[in-house]
Parts: C-alpha cells; sequence; structure tokens
C-alpha cells in the first residue's frame, strides 16, 4: 500500500506554486519536482544534490543521493530504516509519521517517509533505495508556515522522487505499474459528496506524470494557461474531466465516473500517453479510499487495435479504431457494477 500523507486543498496556497520544475542528478540518476519559485542554491561540491530556498529564504528543500548501504556494507532496508528512526527517538524529536512503502512498478525496492517536529520546524522526508543507489528529499520549514505547504503541495514534491528514468518508461507505463500494485488513494472531498474534480485532484497527486500535473494545474486554478494545451473540459454536472496537449493531439488523459448498484463508484481515467491504458477504481464511500479494481477491463485485453472513449455523456464507453477515430467499432455498456462488450 502507498503511504499517502492526508490530502487538503487551498487556492491560496497553491497559487504561490503554480508550477513545479524538475530537479535531475546526473551523478546517482534521480528526478525530483520543486515548486518554480524556490531557487537553486547551485550543486553540491559533491555532485549528490542541492538545496532549494524559498523567496524570503525562510523554506527550504534538500535534495541528496548516493550509494546506498546495502550495497556497499551489506546491511538491508530494514536496518537503515531502524537506523533512521532510532536517530531521530535519540534526539527526542516529535515524531508525527513514519512508514515504509514497497514500490510497486519495481523501479526501486523501498521507500520510507519521515515526518517530525524539532525546535520549531517541520520535516518531512522521503528516502527511495533502487538497485545500488538511493535518494532522498526533505522539506523543512517553521511551524508557522505549515499554512504555505498544504499537504497536496507536499506530496506532489515527495512523491515525485524516484529514479531519473524518463528515457526508459513512458507516462503510460509509469502510471499503469503504479495502477497494478496494491495501491490506494486518499480521496480529498471539496464539499459533501466528492466531484470529477475531487478524484481527479487526489487521483493526480498521486500518480505523477507531466499530463497529470498539467490537469492538476488547471484544477486547482481555472485561469492557469499553458500553451501545451490544446483542450480542456471539466465537466462536473456530467462527471467528466479531459486534457488534450497541443504539440500532439493524441497525447491526452479523461477520466470520469459511474454510479454502481452497492452504492460504490466506479472512477475511471483514461491516459493516452503514448499508449493507451484504462485506470479503474473502486470508491467507497465508507472508507473514502480509491482501490484499483484490476480486472475490470479484462475483455479488452486482445483489441490493442482499439482506442476507448469515456462519456461525458451517457454509460457506455465508445471504442474507435486506432487508425480511423472517426468510426465505431463497438462499445462497453455499463450494467450496474461493470462493463460488457458489445461489438
Amino acid at each position: 500500500m502507498l503511504l499517502l500523507l492526508a490530502m487538503a486543498f487551498a487556492v491560496s496556497t497553491m497559487a504561490q506554486h503554480k508550477g513545479m520544475k524538475t530537479y535531475s542528478n546526473e551523478k546517482y540518476q534521480y528526478a525530483v519536482n520543486i515548486p518554480e519559485s524556490f531557487g537553486g542554491m547551485g550543486e553540491s561540491p559533491a555532485g549528490d544534490g542541492q538545496t532549494f530556498v524559498s523567496l524570503d529564504g525562510e523554506n527550504h528543500i534538500q535534495v541528496y543521493g548516493g550509494y546506498n548501504a546495502q550495497t556497499l556494507f551489506g546491511t538491508t532496508f530494514d536496518e537503515e530504516y531502524d537506523a533512521e528512526l532510532k536517530k531521530l527517538n535519540d534526539r527526542h524529536v516529535e515524531l508525527l509519521d513514519q512508514g515504509t512503502m514497497d514500490d510497486p512498478d519495481g523501479e526501486f525496492d523501498d521507500a520510507f517517509v519521515l515526518v517530525y517536529l524539532e525546535d520549531g520546524l517541520y520535516h518531512y522526508r522521503r528516502t527511495v533505495w533502487w538497485r545500488d543507489r538511493f535518494a532522498t528529499v526533505e522539506i523543512v520549514f517553521y511551524k508557522e508556515d505549515k499554512a504555505d505547504f498544504d499537504n497536496l503541495l507536499i506530496d506532489r514534491i515527495l512523491y515525485s522522487l524516484g529514479p531519473d528514468d524518463d528515457s526508459v518508461l513512458t507516462e503510460s507505463e509509469k502510471v499503469l505499474g503504479w495502477h497494478d500494485s496494491d495501491a490506494e488513494v486518499n480521496v480529498y472531498k471539496s464539499d459533501g459528496k466528492p466531484t470529477i474534480g475531487d478524484f481527479f485532484l487526489s487521483f493526480a497527486a498521486s500518480y505523477q506524470t507531466p499530463i497529470m500535473m498539467m490537469a492538476l494545474e488547471k484544477l486547482n486554478d481555472p485561469s492557469f494557461n499553458d500553451e501545451d494545451i490544446h483542450e480542456w473540459v471539466l465537466d462536473k454536472k456530467n462527471g467528466y474531466l479531459k486534457l488534450v496537449m497541443v504539440s500532439n493531439k493524441s497525447y491526452w488523459v479523461e477520466a470520469c465516473y459511474w454510479n454502481c448498484d452497492n452504492g460504490h463508484k466506479l472512477f475511471v481515467v483514461n491516459l493516452n500517453a503514448p499508449s493507451q491504458v484504462l485506470l479503474p477504481f473502486d470508491y467507497d464511500p465508507v472508507t473514502n479510499l480509491l482501490t484499483p479494481v484490476h480486472d475490470t477491463f479484462q475483455m479488452l485485453k486482445n483489441h490493442t487495435d482499439l482506442v476507448a472513449q469515456l462519456p461525458r455523456q451517457g454509460k457506455d464507453i465508445i471504442l474507435r479504431p486506432r487508425d480511423n477515430f472517426d468510426k465505431v467499432s463497438g462499445y462497453l455498456k455499463w450494467r450496474g457494477n461493470g462493463f460488457e462488450l458489445v461489438k
């Protein structure tokens, strides 16, 4: 299960951090997203990372990497994690959150998150181990500045950290890998029952790729404009969302949800970046969790020649030939708790 910080949303806070930039470390081959408003202090002499500081100089984000002790000294991940906890306990800090997670798509072996309060400073730290390396990102800010770091922004920074392997895995492969785990996502509800915006906001903050971050920016700030956006649709009434990139109109993401007979909802993200993957989640209103439902679209497993189009109106998914998007090849008919392939 992915360890996710409880998410909240503050428009005023996000307005201060409209964009994210990616820092990549060549020596240890990791990458992490940093708010654009934070300035870099320059690469460290060892070449292992960098510190980024807020405009007022009060808050900072430190990133660094190295070769992990498991390779060098034969220690295990659990031993390293326990050692970190012991250091904090020996300093008698106020430990607020701790946890480990197994990476679902195999890019790295293990990771841990530590959140603690020490000398009036919040520390949000995440470390990932993969192969013979590790990387750490730590967000540090004064207790009184907590409002400037809503949990959504913190998640966006912490969970963007990972191996810099973009040249190896496409966005579709990365998201599919995460989805195929047993990951669960907490849903932030703006008011009462969750909207399509609430579902996607929670999803995008956890399953981060560039196009997801672009859609998240539009959700957080409707006035946000980017020359790469060709089309943006947010239809809360019909529970539908879509973003199309102008540079390649076949590069897009859409999402919608269905009300199930059992009182749950089925939330589906349709990502085409560059290959298409359908990501279905069961939403339980009692636990407020999105849980992957792996077998929802098994009937499409051998139909790689088809492209699915989620409904903005109605309940059925349209299937179109990949080489002619103007034609209809069939439908996935909604049956109350799942779909039936009709061709």
